[in-house]
């Protein structure tokens, strides 16, 4: 091999590398400026954020106006704490009540105690 073909060898091989990384450093452009638009409050962010689907919520289980239990979630409840599934009780007070994992958590440890 002739020695400017050497040179045009590593030539294209230099240009091939830097043209990948310019693709890279485009790329991580568009996420920075979508990241910047989604933290400025803007609504042209790419892509859009899904919207959020509202959890279902068993109904039968809360009582009407009020932030009791009802009997049926209490009975729910127990009988999971029986089984020993704290978790899924969490879970089903946190649905029913519309509370915070925390308050969930502490209203289920409770329970438990008692």
């Amino acid at each position: 091999m002739e020695r400017t073909e050497i040179i045009a060898i590593v030539s294209l091989l230099i240009s091939i590398f830097l043209l990948l990384k310019h693709f890279r450093m485009q790329s991580r452009i568009n996420e920075l400026t979508s990241d910047l638009a989604r933290l400025e409050g803007r609504s042209e962010v790419y892509p859009p954020p899904r919207p959020q689907q509202p959890a279902v919520v068993d109904t039968h289980f809360i009582s009407s106006g009020s932030s009791e239990l009802s009997p049926e979630l209490e009975k729910r409840l127990r009988q999971l704490l029986a089984e020993g599934n704290k978790i899924k009780a969490i879970k089903e007070l946190r649905e029913a009540m519309h509370l915070s994992l925390k308050d969930a958590k502490d209203y289920v440890d409770a329970m438990d105690q008692r």
